[in-house]
């Protein structure tokens, strides 16, 4: 069994659309919270986002003043035209030191060389790598160990405010490993289906992973996080719901995998108990149709009920007619007929079909939640 991996969680400050009190709310809010990095851009005008502000005004600094107050991270995103416009060069990052900017995000213009000089600053400024946009990361990253420091070299992910240009999870999860196998740390982008389209009003949400557009945001962050390839994992749209950032700051903070269900209304209230607070794990001799929990065996009396056809992600308990199996818990992974030993006694949400998989093998403990 695998340890969750204890990732950081972040959310995104645009000071180009939003006022200094705004500002503050959100950057206060997410802090209380336990959310310990944030991301903005000094260059949107220049990458042409609309309704954007030049240069560096008084509301990005006071962003970066009061991040630095609460001890908060603050990735910030430029390129090299932009660098030379705050007086900067990839052999002198003062003007970013000054600023109080700890990550120095990289869109584009910078030579291996460079990147590697800029790994060498002397402020510990971590250089940040657009993760699926490196040429030849390995070539990379062999001149940053031979000319830079590779303890200031961090990547994440891009994200994407158009809808359909986003990356697959497969797409994802390969780049991220790819520089976890170096020890370079990853970060990454999840969507909020509340917040205003700040970045692409004809959009919808501003993630890494285009399935993520549409994914309730808490279970998008256990999705990557379960990869254990994830150091930090940020909300990339500008105001997610207060309801949002709680849900993803509690998986955040769960050393186990929480899936989302229906559970059936005429459940008996100890069963649901049961079933709902029991920490589970799956077998590691995983079966091909289902996946089977034990640890709920034996402890209650289950009579045979709603012993019906079985569909895919269907929950299952096996009832007193499977004998010495009685209280198993089962997810289904292929559609079955009907057993009189098992009760169907639930179903997974559909957006929670890739938690299934990820706890298949006995990876990662589980509980079900009902949302």
């Amino acid at each position: 069994m695998v340890n969750l991996k204890k990732s950081e969680i972040g959310i995104s400050v645009y000071p180009d659309f939003y006022a200094k009190n705004d500002l503050k709310e959100q950057v206060e809010r997410a802090a209380k919270l336990g959310y310990t990095r944030i991301f903005t851009s000094i260059q949107l005008g220049n990458l042409g986002f609309e309704n954007t502000k030049d240069n560096v005004t008084e509301d990005f600094q006071y962003l970066f003043d009061r991040c630095d107050e609460l001890r908060i991270i603050i990735h910030v995103d430029i390129n090299d035209r932009v660098l030379k416009s705050v007086g900067g060069s990839p052999q002198d990052l003062s003007p970013i030191h000054r600023m109080k900017i700890k990550v120095l995000r990289l869109d584009g213009g910078f030579t291996d060389d460079e990147v590697a000089q800029m790994t060498n600053n002397p402020f510990n400024i971590q250089i940040e790598e657009n993760s699926s946009m490196v040429d030849r990361p390995e070539k990379r990253i062999r001149v940053i160990k031979e000319n830079g420091d590779l303890k200031n070299y961090v990547t994440c992910h891009n994200f994407f405010p158009r809808n359909d240009t986003g990356l697959s999870f497969e797409d994802t999860v390969k780049f991220a490993k790819l520089y976890a196998d170096h020890g370079i740390q990853n970060g990454v982008f999840i969507a909020s289906l509340t917040s205003p389209n700040d970045l692409n009003a004809s959009g919808n949400g501003v993630c890494t992973v285009e399935e993520h557009r549409y994914t309730p945001a808490h279970v998008a962050f256990s999705e990557l996080r379960n990869t254990n390839l994830f150091d930090y994992i940020l909300f990339g749209d500008s105001v997610p719901s207060q309801q949002e950032l709680e849900a993803v700051a509690r998986a955040a903070s769960l050393d186990y995998v929480e899936i989302p269900v229906w559970l059936n209304h005429s459940l008996r209230q100890d069963l649901h108990t049961l079933v709902s607070e029991t920490k589970l794990l799956s077998r590691p001799d995983q079966p091909e149709t289902t996946l089977r929990a034990t640890q709920t065996r034996g402890s209650h009396k289950i009579e045979p009920e709603l012993a019906i056809h079985r569909p895919q992600y269907a929950i299952t308990l096996d009832n007193e007619l499977s004998n010495r199996y009685e209280g198993e818990l089962q997810i289904i992974l292929r559609d079955r007929p009907p057993t009189p030993v098992a009760n169907v006694i639930g179903q997974v949400k559909p957006y929670g079909k890739r938690l299934v998989e990820q706890v298949k093998y006995k990876s990662l403990p589980f509980k079900l939640k009902e949302e």
